[in-house]
């Protein structure tokens, strides 16, 4: 999520240490924490000597191989992000197998647990940001994809935004936030079902995009 100001910075300057250093992290991601079926780590530990993997981390997700459902929003943002920089197709298809993950776990119901790959989701909590996230996300693709995958991507974004309007948003001044149901950490019981910053930007964002505005701030 954060190599944009890395592009940005190349842009500039037009210093290409900050493209390579840019490209070198998106690689590592690709290779270390996606997932062929579009799942990702969110932590994966290296050899500070020699850079080779030790393990990858369960962080704030159910277990180190399940699903986190805000981490692969994150990777499917930043991917697409990527490829918009780039053109590279390896991240362009990145993003469309990530995508692929959320449209089959929210092919019934659009507001995405804290992890796709729990034991039980019985008394479990969702995660709003994540959908928000991945909305997001989605409307970019949507633009950057060829017919009828980007069709595709633009529908299921504004079947989440729906289910976020509807389902999860409130006006109330006395409310932290505007998007309610979001999961920061459940793993250690910090800020669950309760409103994130970070959904109410990405809210705010997908709708500005569909009004038109700039594709992205990134």
């Amino acid at each position: 999520m954060n190599l944009s100001l890395l592009f940005w910075a190349f842009r500039q300057t037009a210093d290409p240490r900050f493209y390579h250093v840019a490209v070198r992290h998106a690689d590592t991601v690709l290779r270390e924490f996606i997932r062929q079926d579009g799942a990702c780590h969110h932590i994966v530990s290296f050899d500070p000597a020699t850079g080779q993997r030790i393990e990858a981390l369960a962080g704030q997700g159910y277990a180190a191989d399940s699903a986190w459902s805000r981490g692969a929003a994150w990777a499917l943002y930043g991917m697409t992000n990527t490829y918009r920089h780039t053109q590279d197709q390896q991240y362009f298809e990145a993003a469309a197998r990530v995508a692929g993950l959320f449209w089959r776990e929210l092919a019934r119901d659009p507001i995405p647990f804290w992890d796709f790959r729990l034991p039980t989701r019985e008394n479990m909590p969702r995660d709003t940001s994540a959908a928000c996230i991945a909305a997001s996300a989605l409307i970019d693709l949507a633009r950057l994809a060829p017919l009828p995958a980007g069709q595709t991507y633009h529908q299921l974004a504004l079947r989440i935004l729906h289910a976020i309007y509807t389902e999860a948003t409130t006006f109330d001044e006395d409310e932290d936030g505007i998007v309610l149901h979001g999961t920061g950490h459940f793993p250690h019981h910090q800020n669950v079902d309760v409103p994130l910053i970070y959904g109410d930007y990405f809210f705010m964002e997908a709708l500005a995009k569909l009004r038109g505005q700039s594709p992205s701030r990134w």
